[in-house]
């Protein structure tokens, strides 16, 4: 890479199982990058802005099934094997925010000249997003930082997060709120160099190439591949239809300035539904949670 280029990060920012890892991987085919940093969370998510907030004592909202945010000494000692495993030992830190700013520095010039940074964990927090927006100054003679929301119908998020961990949905529906009001806001920034982008899952399936030649036309790279994977119907959106929970007027609403019908929100309260709910929560969840104990011992 040239000395005097620009890197481009490319953050994906939604809320979980609102299809991101789609997107992720559509990417990085369209791109043609096939190295990433080592992590230890699934799907390439690094988690690095939720970490750093806990590092340097930004608050943070707590995250249905997740950890995040973690305690502090968890935050410092993940970010730094996390870099440890991904730089040259010749690279150190003299400070939690050196270890913080420079480090990711380090970690996307290692894997430029385009990197992009995948967890659905940031666009729940504030803090972390700030920490994002902070970086871009600090580096901004050295990075180009693109942002790409993608929302899913709730419906669909609402379902498959209830079936995977067994959530509150009502709950939920306030982590959903917060989530998306925060690109709200933070689309709202002006910032000389970066692009906000916003996409919808479902017309990322629709029409993927139109999807992903608009994002890689902002990062000014030409797409060198196009990739043809299949999208499966996932069991949540094959229960959609049959989704009982009558959605709360602030997520209608908010749903609808994203682009969703009524109809696309309506739900449709029946037996079917409630034995679903029951099975879930009553059956389901507890019989995966026993399976994991037996598989761990």
């Amino acid at each position: 890479m040239d000395g005097n280029e620009k890197i481009d990060i490319v953050y994906i920012l939604s809320e979980k199982s609102s299809g991101s890892s789609f997107l992720f991987r559509s990417l990085n085919d369209a791109l043609g990058i096939t190295a990433y940093p080592k992590t230890k969370h699934f799907e390439s998510e690094t988690l690095y802005w939720t970490k750093a907030a806990s590092l340097l004592d930004k608050p943070q909202l707590s995250m249905l099934a997740s950890a995040v945010p973690y305690d502090k000494e968890r935050a410092r000692s993940e970010l730094t094997e996390f870099l440890t495993d991904n730089l040259s030992a010749s690279v150190t830190f003299n400070s939690d925010e050196e270890l913080v700013f420079n480090g990711w520095y380090e970690l996307i010039k290692k894997f430029g000249p385009v990197f992009i940074e995948k967890s659905p964990h940031h666009l729940l927090q504030w803090s972390a997003l700030s920490l994002m927006l902070e970086f871009e100054q600090r580096f901004s003679d050295k990075v180009n930082c693109h942002y790409v929301c993608i929302a899913r119908n709730p419906k669909d998020v609402f379902l498959s997060q209830f079936r995977r961990w067994n959530v509150d949905i009502s709950q939920l529906e306030n982590q959903w709120i917060n989530t998306y009001m925060n690109w709200q806001r933070f689309n709202g920034i002006s910032s000389s160099s970066s692009n906000k982008i916003f996409t919808k899952y479902e017309d990322l399936v629709a029409d993927r190439q139109s999807v992903i030649s608009l994002i890689c036309h902002a990062v000014q790279v030409k797409p060198k591949r196009k990739g043809e994977e299949k999208v499966k119907r996932s069991k949540s959106s094959k229960q959609s239809d049959a989704f009982g929970y009558a959605l709360s007027p602030s997520v209608i609403n908010l749903a609808k300035s994203m682009g969703y019908s009524n109809d696309e929100l309506r739900h449709t309260t029946s037996l079917r539904w409630t034995v679903y709910e029951f099975y879930i929560r009553y059956f389901y969840s507890p019989a995966k949670f026993i399976y994991k104990l037996v598989k761990r011992s």
